[in-house]
C-alpha cells in the first residue's frame, strides 16, 4: 500500500512558486541526489526528455535553480534562491542542463542526474517529480531501486562474492533489505526511519568484497509507524465508531504513521497556516510581479468593501484571498502546498476566510486544515497531484475538494459530510485539462483557485443543507483518476493544447523575464 502522510505529502512543503512538481520536488530530489553522491558536488548534469512537460517549463519554473538549490543543500525558501547559480559558482559547482533523450524516460517530470565530486566520488540516477513534491529515485548506477525521501536509505554495492555476509549484516538494520543483481556487482538496499549507527556503517565498510556504500537521508519525515485506516470507508467506520470528527481521525492517522505527538503535528500544521496567511498579505499588499499576469486581489477586495460587486461577501473575499496568494506563488513567493504549488490558493483562501469573517478561531482553523489533509491522503493513496498525469482537476479540483471538507470540519459536520462535500467538488472538476498559457503557472490557474475557493463553501453548504452526494468519495477519485489519464498529452501541463494555444494566450508579453532571476 502506497503510504502518504498529511504533512509529507498533501499540506506542505513550504515552498516557492510556481510549482510544487518543479520547485519542491526538484529541491528535494537535489538534496537525496547530493546524499547519494556522499561528497561535495563539483559537476552536475541533467538531462531532461525533449518530449517531457519538465522540458517546457523547467527553466521558466525554475527547476534549474530548485535542483541547485537542492544539491547546495540550501533551503528552497533560502532568500538567495534567484542567485543559486551564482551561489554554485562561488563554490565551484560547474552545471549542465541539456534537453536530451535518454532510456530511462519513464514520466513527464523525469530528469537524468549525473554528479562528480571534489574528491572523486561519482553517482548516476533517474528520478521523478511526481505531484506536489513528491519524489521518487527509479535508478542510482544503473541499478533499479524505488527511493522517495521519507526514510533514511542505505545502497551498498558489493563484490558478488561478498554480496551474502554484507547482505547477512545489512538485515540487521533492515530485515527486509533487497538483493538487486547487476553486471558484474551485486547491489544492497536497506531502509529504516531510523538512521544508522556510525559504528554499524564502520563495521560494513570493513566487510570484504564493498565496492561502495551510500547513505541517503529522509528529505521529509520519516514514516515509522503504522498505516490506521486503508481506505476512506474505514476512516469514516472508525470517526462514526468513536465520534470523531474528520479531523480526529486525521490527526489520530498522522500521529500513528509519523510517531510525533499531537501537539507536535498541530504547531506544524499552525506553522503551514502562517505561511498560507503571509503569502495572502504579500498578494494584497506586495503586488508580487508575475510573469503574464497584473496582480488584482488587492482591486477585488477594494472594490468589495466598497460595494461595487453584485454579491460580494464571504465567497468574493474567499476568491480575492485565493488570487492574492496564487500572487505571492507566481512571484516566485514562499506558499504552502495545498496539495501542489498550482493550487495553492484555494486553502489559504479559504482558512483565511473561516478566521476574518466567519470568526472561526485559529486552533479550531488548523483542525479544520487537518480535514482537508484527510481528503487529499484519500486522492494520493488512489491517484497522484500531478496534473502532468491527470490534470487540473487533482491539483486546483483537488484543492477545492480539500476546502470543501474544511469548511464542514468548522462547521462542526461529520465525517461523512466532510467526505461528501469533497466528492460533490471533485464530481463538478472532473476532466478539467491542465492548460497553462506559455507554460507558466498563472493562466488559467489563477481564476481557478479564486472560483475554488468560492465552491468549496457552496458545496459545504449544499451537504450540510441536505444534497445527498450519490457516489462516495473513493469511487469518485477512482473516476478522476481514470478520466484523467484518458486526457491526451496535449492536456496534461505541456501547453500543447486549450487556453495555451488560443491566439491571444500565444501572443501575451511576459511582464517579467527569465533574465532578471539570475540565471543564465
Amino acid at each position: 500500500m502506497k503510504h502518504v502522510s498529511i504533512l509529507n505529502h498533501v499540506i506542505g512543503p513550504i515552498m516557492r512558486g510556481p510549482s510544487s512538481s518543479h520547485t519542491a520536488g526538484p529541491h528535494r530530489i537535489g538534496r537525496v541526489a547530493r546524499g547519494l553522491l556522499g561528497e561535495k558536488p563539483l559537476k552536475a548534469e541533467f538531462l531532461i526528455d525533449p518530449s517531457s512537460s519538465l522540458a517546457v517549463c523547467y527553466h521558466d519554473q525554475g527547476s534549474d535553480l530548485a535542483f541547485v538549490t537542492g544539491l547546495l543543500e540550501r533551503e528552497l525558501t533560502d532568500p538567495a534562491f534567484h542567485a543559486m547559480f551564482d551561489e554554485a559558482r562561488k563554490e565551484g559547482l560547474g552545471l549542465r542542463f541539456a534537453l536530451e533523450p535518454f532510456d530511462e524516460a519513464d514520466h513527464p517530470n523525469s530528469v537524468l542526474i549525473r554528479l562528480e565530486g571534489v574528491e572523486g566520488a561519482t553517482v548516476r540516477l533517474h528520478a521523478r517529480s511526481v505531484g506536489g513534491g513528491s519524489i521518487e529515485i527509479a535508478s542510482v548506477d544503473g541499478f533499479p531501486v524505488h527511493l522517495v525521501g521519507d526514510s533514511h536509505e542505505l545502497l551498498v554495492e558489493a563484490e558478488p562474492a561478498a554480496a551474502s555476509a554484507l547482505l547477512e549484516r545489512l538485515l540487521a538494520w533492515d530485515p527486509q533489505a533487497t538483493r538487486i543483481e547487476g553486471a558484474t556487482t551485486v547491489l544492497l538496499h536497506g531502509f529504516s526511519p531510523r538512521a544508522p549507527e556510525e559504528g554499524f556503517l564502520a563495521s560494513l565498510r570493513k566487510l570484504p568484497g564493498l565496492r561502495r556504500l551510500r547513505h541517503a537521508r529522509p528529505v521529509m519525515h520519516p514514516l515509522g509507524g503504522e498505516i490506521l485506516f486503508k481506505d476512506t470507508a474505514g476512516l469514516i467506520e472508525m470517526a462514526s465508531t468513536k465520534g470523531w470528527s474528520l479531523a480526529e481521525a486525521a490527526l489520530a492517522y498522522e500521529e500513528r504513521l509519523l510517531e510525533l505527538p499531537r501537539e507536535t503535528l498541530m504547531a506544524e500544521m499552525d506553522a503551514r497556516l502562517a505561511v498560507m496567511i503571509e503569502s495572502i498579505r504579500q498578494g494584497i499588499e506586495d503586488n508580487p510581479p508575475m510573469q503574464l499576469l497584473e496582480p488584482t486581489a488587492s482591486r477585488l477586495l477594494a472594490s468589495e468593501r466598497s460595494g461595487g460587486l453584485f454579491l460580494g461577501g464571504p465567497h468574493a473575499r474567499a476568491a480575492a484571498r485565493a488570487l492574492a496568494a496564487m500572487h505571492t506563488n507566481g512571484g516566485s513567493g514562499v506558499v504552502c502546498a495545498a496539495p501542489t504549488g498550482g493550487s495553492a490558493g484555494v486553502l489559504p483562501a479559504v482558512t483565511a476566510t473561516l478566521m476574518e469573517d466567519l470568526n472561526i478561531s485559529r486552533e479550531a482553523t488548523v483542525k479544520a486544515m487537518w480535514a482537508a489533509g484527510a481528503i487529499g491522503l484519500a486522492l494520493d493513496r488512489r491517484s497522484t497531484f500531478s496534473a502532468e498525469v491527470c490534470g487540473c482537476q487533482v491539483e486546483i479540483g483537488a484543492a477545492g475538494a480539500m476546502a470543501a471538507a474544511a469548511v464542514v470540519e468548522a462547521a462542526g459536520g461529520t465525517a461523512l459530510q466532510a467526505c461528501d462535500a469533497a466528492a460533490t467538488v471533485f464530481q463538478n472538476m472532473m476532466g478539467s485539462v491542465c492548460d497553462l498559457v506559455q507554460g507558466i503557472v498563472e493562466v488559467p490557474c489563477h481564476s481557478r483557485n479564486a472560483a475554488l475557493a468560492s465552491q468549496a463553501f457552496l458545496c459545504a453548504d449544499m451537504i450540510l443543507g441536505g444534497y445527498t452526494n450519490p457516489v462516495p468519495l473513493d469511487e469518485t477519485i477512482d473516476a478522476v483518476d481514470s478520466v484523467g489519464r484518458m486526457l491526451p498529452e496535449e492536456l496534461r501541463c505541456t501547453s500543447r493544447g486549450g487556453l495555451a494555444l488560443c491566439p491571444t494566450a500565444l501572443a501575451m508579453k511576459r511582464r517579467r523575464g527569465g533574465d532578471e532571476t539570475g540565471r543564465r
